[in-house]
């Protein structure tokens, strides 16, 4: 992994694709690309230079690794474009910038965008809504001066936070999916990492299309080509929670997959997937061309 700055402002790495990346149709995960996301700044602290040239991006990290405060990702939404399903991910680089685009009163949005470094095709691009919150109490506190002072506002785009989407109403007859958060789900926040729950909805998922409860999906979602996810996260769970995720398909939108997370009465979180119109008819030629 390499980090470089191509100004003050904006934060990037390359990174080639680790065996763990890749799902059972070789290609880079939904979750792992969260991963990316969240992980990436994370080594600006190693680097010395690069955080004495960038102190913005590593206030969110530092008080975190104090544990005195922290961010909490309220909404996580990705478009994954058709670039992205077009190579072959085993000697795929990704190259990924990261900026921020919003600062509020105590949260603040960071955009990111994928490209493939060889050829610098756009793969995906996406944007985290994140909340800043004291780690002990768990409530939300104000951004500090100095991070309005050190990030440009040419690059903050954005008036306000991403809205987020409507959940339809889960039907009765919705298909329910049991895990539980163990060790390796938990963060340093103490709580499951948001790419986890992530995961979960996907197989969630494909445990509803192995099961012949979806009209539009009959196997595993690794065999089709996701278009966008959303995520709204709406609570935190901790090792030895017992989640039920619900899943079901859009009314008006068989291609969508919606998820409501719950713990007990309480709702953790709500999802939503799309998937490409063609996914069927990619999945054909993705096997021959592997054939």
């Amino acid at each position: 992994m390499k980090y470089f700055l191509p100004s003050r402002y904006y934060l990037c790495y390359v990174s080639g694709p680790h065996y763990d990346d890749l799902d059972k149709n070789y290609r880079i995960s939904p979750w792992n690309l969260c991963y990316h996301v969240q992980c990436g700044p994370v080594g600006v602290h190693t680097d010395t230079e690069t955080l004495a040239m960038f102190p913005a991006f590593y206030y969110p990290i530092s008080e975190t690794k104090n544990q005195d405060v922290t961010g909490f990702t309220r909404l996580y939404q990705m478009e994954i474009l058709p670039a992205y399903y077009q190579h072959s991910h085993f000697n795929l680089t990704l190259h990924m910038k990261k900026w921020f685009s919003y600062l509020g009163n105590t949260s603040y949005c960071q955009d990111v965008v994928f490209k493939n470094a060889l050829t610098g095709v756009p793969l995906a691009r996406g944007v985290t809504h994140n909340v800043r919150v004291d780690f002990k109490l768990r409530r939300p506190v104000k951004i500090p001066n100095k991070w309005f002072r050190d990030i440009s506002k040419d690059q903050l785009t954005r008036s306000k936070p991403p809205q987020g989407f409507k959940q339809p109403p889960r039907p009765d007859n919705s298909y329910l999916f049991t895990t539980e958060v163990t060790s390796s789900c938990v963060d340093s926040n103490q709580h499951q990492n948001m790419a986890i729950h992530l995961k979960n909805c996907w197989d969630a998922g494909s445990a509803a299309a192995c099961s012949n409860q979806l009209s539009q999906f009959n196997t595993d979602l690794a065999y089709y080509n996701l278009k966008q996810v959303s995520f709204l996260y709406q609570g935190e769970v901790v090792i030895g929670d017992i989640l039920q995720v619900a899943c079901w398909e859009h009314p008006t939108n068989s291609k969508t997959l919606c998820f409501t997370m719950t713990k007990g009465s309480e709702v953790i979180g709500q999802c939503q997937m799309e998937f490409y119109p063609d996914s069927q008819s990619m999945l054909k030629n993705q096997v021959k061309a592997k054939l």
